[in-house]
């Protein structure tokens, strides 16, 4: 399938979808008129990589599992290497939330302390 048709069945802008491609993210053919082209499985590829990027992932660490963005997902170095990442992720996850809910914690008591010099 052309770059529009993977655009218009995955939801993904043109811009987008050559961005992911340039960063290895997808598996594309040039035809001889220079086109891309791309198999069925990269809606699906290119779904994932939409909904991970807006669960927080960059761009370079799913280009880390690119290999496995196109793999089996029964296969076991994948699954661990996601896993190892996901991982990664969620510490980082859960330190940010502790940085806000103390950052909101503070200014809840400058708001409460500002409400009492009134």
């Amino acid at each position: 399938m052309h770059i529009g048709e993977l655009s218009r069945q995955s939801g993904a802008s043109l811009r987008a979808i050559r961005h992911y491609d340039q960063r290895g993210l997808l598996v594309t053919r040039r035809l001889p008129n220079g086109y891309r082209e791309f198999d069925g499985s990269a809606v699906e590829r290119v779904r994932t990589i939409r909904d991970l990027i807006g669960a927080g992932f960059t761009v370079e660490e799913l280009k880390s599992l690119a290999e496995c963005l196109q793999a089996c997902p029964d296969d076991a170095r994948c699954s661990a290497r996601t896993a190892a990442l996901y991982r990664r992720k969620l510490d980082r996850l859960d330190g940010q939330i502790r940085t806000l809910a103390t950052l909101r914690r503070r200014l809840r008591e400058r708001l409460a302390a500002l409400g009492k010099a009134r």
